[in-house]
């Protein structure tokens, strides 16, 4: 799977649950740039809008069904490109059918779906908008897909088939093995779930074949980078499986036998292999491999990656975000990232921060946009990033000076 440079990215996302029920929830403020970070209390919502954005991305990319609950949930996406015009797309959806579903460009109207499936869409040949009437259980940015005649669907989807999403406080598949044929490489190749994080070694092992030392060298330096210095890395048979007598250094790759990962690090003589590696360790290696090898192989549109930084002390977690924040910047993908851990909150700048303010069915965000006056004044306090979030100095926006200082004491 490859895909072109995407210039698209998601500036706002707003999004309902259950509106006007006991079960709502709404997600307000959400006005997202090149490189994000949301922070705030457990149980907070900060999984949760990860998760909202996970799901839009699977209905547009077709890899996932319309849930089939009496859940009603809503859609307000605004896309950016390269300065054009806003591109807004709605879809509500509930019992596992579409409500409504609406696509506009400025102020064109280029899709317009009710819930019988009827609607009409922009066709680009011919100059105008077209009836259509789809399933009334599918996306019709799904349906509709056409390159030459709505090459605006086109987009949407390019933008959530290229979406990852990762859990760091899970095991980024320190738990699994791979076992690869050689002669199916490009079956893999073709068919690889780059959403699937637990596919780490058969990513790995596909980095290796098709970019070789670039790959490679690539994370080694990244791992090293974030306090992990290494001089090797490969996969290899675990070493519990081997029988007595077995070398257990060799890196021979034998087909049909389970794999797994091994470094060297630099101040070890012998393999260190994943099941043997800290929680941390195998995380950033996992998540450090996967995006080299998706940075290379093609253009994320948008990295997701939920609790950054988990089970990584202080120096290491801020390296990974600083490394994570150097390499989208250099690129064309949005990151958008969640934490509670203090040390992250210093580590990353005020100007990517997304703090949330939790209200009975509501997770609203604050931004540099939205506040605008308490995330600049609070630079006059002296004090360190934790403590704008700690002491809610982000729903204060003072005018005065005498005002600053009495919200701190």
């Amino acid at each position: 799977m490859r895909f072109k440079c995407l210039a698209m990215k998601l500036h706002r996302l707003q999004y309902v649950q259950d509106r006007g029920l006991a079960s709502s929830w709404e997600l307000e403020g959400c006005d997202l740039d090149t490189v994000n970070l949301i922070v705030g209390r457990n149980a907070s919502g900060k999984s949760r809008i990860l998760q909202t954005m996970d799901v839009l991305a699977r209905l547009l990319s077709g890899t996932a069904p319309i849930p089939n609950t009496p859940k009603q949930q809503c859609w307000q996406s605004t896309f950016d490109a390269d300065g054009d015009a806003p591109k807004c797309y709605t879809l509500e959806t509930s019992r596992g059918q579409v409500i409504r579903e609406h696509y506009q460009v400025g102020d064109r109207t280029l899709l317009e779906r009710q819930e019988t499936g009827a609607g009409t869409i922009w066709a680009e040949d011919l100059k105008t908008l077209i009836r259509f009437h789809t399933p009334t259980d599918r996306v019709a940015a799904l349906l509709r897909r056409d390159r030459i005649q709505h090459p605006f669907v086109e987009e949407l989807h390019d933008w959530a088939q290229a979406l990852m999403y990762f859990r760091f406080g899970t095991s980024l598949g320190q738990q699994s093995y791979a076992v690869m044929q050689t002669r199916k490489l490009q079956t893999y190749r073709d068919n690889i779930n780059l959403r699937d994080s637990d596919q780490v070694i058969a990513i790995f092992r596909l980095g290796e074949e098709d970019y070789q030392e670039t790959f490679i060298d690539r994370v080694i330096a990244d791992m090293g980078q974030i306090g992990y210095p290494l001089n090797r890395i490969g996969i290899k048979k675990p070493s519990f499986l081997l029988a007595e007598g077995q070398d257990d250094t060799s890196t021979h790759i034998l087909d049909g036998e389970p794999q797994y990962l091994y470094v060297q690090e630099a101040d070890l003589a012998s393999y260190t292999e994943q099941y043997m590696m800290s929680q941390g360790m195998f995380r950033a290696l996992s998540l450090i491999i996967q995006i080299n090898y998706s940075l290379l192989a093609r253009t994320p549109s948008c990295i997701l990656i939920d609790d950054v930084g988990e089970g990584l002390d202080h120096e290491r977690s801020s390296a990974l975000i600083k490394l994570l924040i150097a390499k989208v910047e250099a690129s064309p993908v949005q990151l958008i990232m969640t934490t509670n851990d203090r040390f992250v909150m210093n580590g990353v700048p005020l100007h990517y921060w997304l703090a949330i303010e939790r209200q009975v069915g509501v997770a609203k965000l604050h931004n540099r946009h939205n506040s605008q006056a308490a995330f600049e004044e609070f630079c006059f306090t002296g004090l360190n990033n934790f403590d704008f979030f700690a002491r809610g100095y982000y729903l204060h926006q003072p005018e005065e000076e005498e005002d600053l200082v009495s919200t701190m004491v």
